[in-house]
Formats: C-alpha cells, structure tokens, sequence
C-alpha cells in the first residue's frame, strides 16, 4: 500500500480559483515558523477538512458512506530536534497559547490528554500519541511546530479530525527515521491509526472522517466501508452540462463534539449498539467480536442464517432489497407505541438480555448522559440512510458507465435524483436521528428555494453546515440568495470576508500530504 505522498508544489491540492490565496497563506505560514523559531520548516504536513455528502450518523453503525476532502485544511509546519525530546506546538491564530512538554515513558503513555478539558491542543497530541503508542517509538526526536487552520471550528466540516490526521502525519515524518527500514505506516495504515487516535479526546467516532482527510484522491468523492475492515472506493461525477457543485454553507451554530458528546453523539453510538443487540437477540443471530454489535453486523449475520437470492440482482439492488428488509424488521421488533416514544436504561437493558452493568462495560466506553434512549428511531434512521447512500454511489456509477460509452448524461436529471436523496436524508436527520437544529432547517428550506436540487445537514449535525446540490452556473446566484436571505437575518454585521468564509463552493481536494519544497 502507498504512503501519504510527498509533493513539491501544492497545485496538486487546490482548484484554480483558489490556488493564488493558498500560495500566499503556505508562504505566510513558513516564514512565521523562520520568525518564530530561527529556521525554516524541514516539510508541512497537510490534511483537508470534509463535507459529507450522504450517509449521516451510520460509520460507527458499521455502513458505507460517501464524503469529499474539500479545499480547507490543517497545516502543521515542523523542524526536527534530534538532540532533546521537547515538543513545542504553536498556532498562527495568536489566541490559541502556545503548547510546550516533554514525553513521558511509553508505558505511561507519553502524554497526557484530559478529554474533559476541551482545550485546541488535546487533537495534536492524540496524533502524537497515537502515532508513538502504534509504530513503537519509544524516545521521540523533539519537535517544533507551527499550525495553520481553515476549517471552520464547529460547523461539521471535520476541522478537529483534520487537526489529529495532521498531528498524525507531521509526527510520523519527523519521527520516520527512528523507525526500522520497510515499516512507514501506508497511508491506509495512518487512517486507521487517526482512527483510533482521536479516541483520546473523548469522542466514539466512526472512522469516516479521518479515512476522507487522508485516503480521499483528486476531483473525486470517495465511498468509505468499514466493515469488515476499511475501504475506499472514488466516486466520480460525470461530465455535466452545467457541472455539477456542492455549495457549503455555515449556520455558524457552533457544535463541538467533545463538549456536547455526552448528550448527543456519543449516545446517539450508544443508542446503534444497543439496537442492534436488541435486534440480534430478537432474531437469533450468534455476533462475533465479543457482542460489541453494530447494525450492519446484525444485516450480514441475519442475511447469513436465512440465505439471500443474488440471482439476476446487481449488488447495489440486493444491498437495497436488504436494507429496505431491515426497516420492516426494525418495525417489527421496535414498533411498539411504549418503544417508539423512547425507554429507559433498565428497559433497554432487559430488552438486549443483558445486566445493566455488563450493557455499560460493552457499549459505554465514554460518558453520556440521558433518561430515554430512542432506538426505533435510531435504527430506522441508520437503515434508511445506508440505502440512500447506496441509491447515490449507484446513481452516479452508472451516469459514468453512460458517459464512457459515449452518450451525454442529462444534467437535469441526475441533479434530481442526487438532490432527492439529499432531502430525504435531511428529513430523516430531522426526525429520526434528531440530529438538526432551527437554523439548519431554515437553512436547508432557503437553499432549496434558492435553487439547490436537494440541500442537507453535513459532519453530525446539531449546528454546523449544510451542503447544497447546485448547477455550477447558478453558484453565484444561489450564494447571494443565501447571504442576503440568511446571513442578512441572522448575521447582518458579518464582513464580506466573513461572508465568503460562511458559504462557499469547494472543489473535490486530495487527501493527506507532506510538503517537501520550499517558499
């Protein structure tokens, strides 16, 4: 498998219109580091934000969905100090402070991460540690390091997850020669380790969005799997007429996971897996890997014991006629007026046939609070959602099996089709996962108006960002729709700057990279 790769010239990584501005912040960005720390960087490592395109909530549920890297990043410029261990992390935003520390042992973990302290740096040293603790290291060369950040904090678009993938990255190439000859993590190695290194802050991701920072390719989306192990598959837009665009826009509601986690992601995991305990024990099924069950695991082992007919079907329309079975199952087993309005810890517990003790060592590794767990709505969600998610991949894998044998795909067409299922997963965000907020339903009501084919919540929800399916030649309309309609009347004092920060076009970005040029 291939490494994160070495370039000379970030024109691999941005889009013509946006490639004058990033030249100037990369050459802003090294000569501040000379300034601060009396040389040059020896590379910046870099790692895009996300926007998901389809395919809410369900990573951690075990299914596929479908992101792009966009434009915005995390940079990390950083000097090796092979004579002391001394880590020194600065931001370019002077108000983030300064981070200096020394490691400890490796058997004491190397350095200590609070995740009830909700502090910037806490996501460069779960990178840090993440890369020491997996590739063996045990006495790390120092490091100085200089961050610069464009994704905006908070709105969904994986701004913390591009931050650990970078930490990830810059620590792995200032520590590489340390490491013995043939064992340089792949790339596909380093997501998986950024995977498990955000754990250390304290959130139950799934794994999309560090496989999209660092795995994603140029000018495509990209299908991640999960189980049974990672995967990635691109996914290409065909040539339209107009192109199509997906336009981000910002409520500007700020959600941090880490702070909100307890009440709102991490019990949106814990109420997955206990649906699908609930849901495997309701069905018979044996679930290996220590009954720590997700949902599509209880699809493949359902689907394993009653057989399936794959005659004559192609694997988007079984992976559907599956899905659209295991809506009607979770009808069955959670249809129940006293379980669709939700049930207490204790009722949830008989019903997986489980001690309330063994359910919480199983399935709540980090804290949550709640009274009610909602898992009709959940699980309905999560199924729904993967068949949209497949109802996309298929649509535009075969508009590109149209275009190669040479017949011109209708633009209008395939924007209705991409756009519906945005919406549906927009109303199922809504109200089933409960996972919206005011803003981003007004938000998603003005775009549509505003002329997007379909207009969704994107990176979790509960404030944050929406996407928006939109012709390319009616971008510059749409935007000024949406900021006289929405940020006229919600933020009337922003800049133009800000304005342009808020909501904007991003082309398809490549993934992780290490910069080895010079300014």
């Amino acid at each position: 498998m291939s490494t994160i790769p070495e370039i000379t010239d970030i024109d691999v990584l941005y889009s013509a219109p946006k490639l004058t501005s990033a030249r100037t912040r990369w050459t802003q960005l090294s000569v501040a580091f000379e300034q601060m720390y009396g040389r040059v960087p020896e590379f910046i490592a870099r790692s895009p934000g996300r926007v998901n395109l389809i395919g809410e909530h369900i990573d951690y549920a075990g299914f596929g969905v479908l992101p792009m890297a966009i434009e915005d990043d995390c940079l990390i410029a950083i000097a090796r100090n092979p004579d002391a261990s001394t880590v020194r992390l600065a931001n370019t935003n002077p108000k983030y402070p300064v981070l200096e520390f020394t490691p400890h042992s490796a058997d004491k973990g190397f350095v200590d991460i609070d995740p009830e302290r909700h502090v910037w740096s806490n996501y460069f040293l779960a990178g840090y540690r993440g890369v020491l603790e997996d590739v063996g290291i045990k006495n790390p060369h120092g490091m100085l390091a200089l961050m610069s950040g464009t994704v905006p904090t908070g709105a969904g678009l994986s701004s913390s997850s591009a931050f650990v993938c970078c930490a990830v990255n810059a620590t792995l190439q200032a520590q590489k020669s340390l490491l013995p000859e043939g064992k340089l993590p792949s790339a596909h190695e380093l997501a998986v380790i950024s995977i498990r290194a955000e754990r250390h802050v304290g959130t139950m991701g799934g794994g999309m969005d560090q496989a999209c920072s660092i795995l994603s390719k140029p000018k495509s989306a990209i299908f991640i799997e999960f189980h049974p192990v990672l995967k990635v598959t691109p996914v290409f837009f065909p040539v339209t007429v107009p192109p199509i665009a997906f336009v981000i826009t910002n409520t500007l509601v700020t959600s941090d996971k880490a702070v909100t986690a307890p009440v709102r992601y991490n019990l949106r995991v814990v109420e997955t897996r206990g649906a699908a305990a609930i849901l495997a024990r309701a069905l018979g099924l044996t679930i290996p890997a220590v009954l720590k069950v997700h949902l599509k695991q209880v699809l493949d082992a359902h689907f394993e014991k009653v057989g399936f007919n794959y005659e004559g079907k192609t694997e988007a329309e079984a992976d559907i006629e599956k899905l659209v079975e295991m809506g009607k199952i979770v009808e069955r087993v959670f249809g129940t007026a006293e379980i669709k309005h939700g049930v207490d810890y204790k009722t949830m517990c008989e019903m997986a046939g489980m001690e309330e003790e063994e359910f919480r060592k199983l399935f709540i590794k980090h804290p949550i609070r709640a009274e009610t767990f909602h898992l009709y709505r959940r699980a309905k969600h999560v199924y729904s959602e993967e068949k949209r998610v497949v109802q996309f991949r298929d649509t535009c894998e075969k508009a590109m099996v149209q275009e190669e044998a040479g017949t011109k795909v209708d633009a209008e067409s395939l924007f209705v089709k991409l756009g519906g299922l945005m919406d549906a997963s927009q109303t199922s965000c809504h109200s089933l996962f409960d996972c919206s907020c005011d803003e981003l339903e007004e938000l998603t009501v003005l775009a549509r108006r505003a002329g997007a084919y379909g207009s969704r919540l994107t990176g979790a929800g509960w404030g944050g960002a929406a996407v928006s399916l939109v012709a390319e030649d009616k971008v510059p309309e749409f935007i000024a729709q949406i900021k006289t309609h929405f940020y006229g009347k919600h933020h009337p004092d922003l800049t133009p700057e800000q304005l342009d920060a808020a909501v904007f076009a991003s082309a398809p970005s490549s993934g992780a990279a290490t910069f080895v040029g010079h300014f």
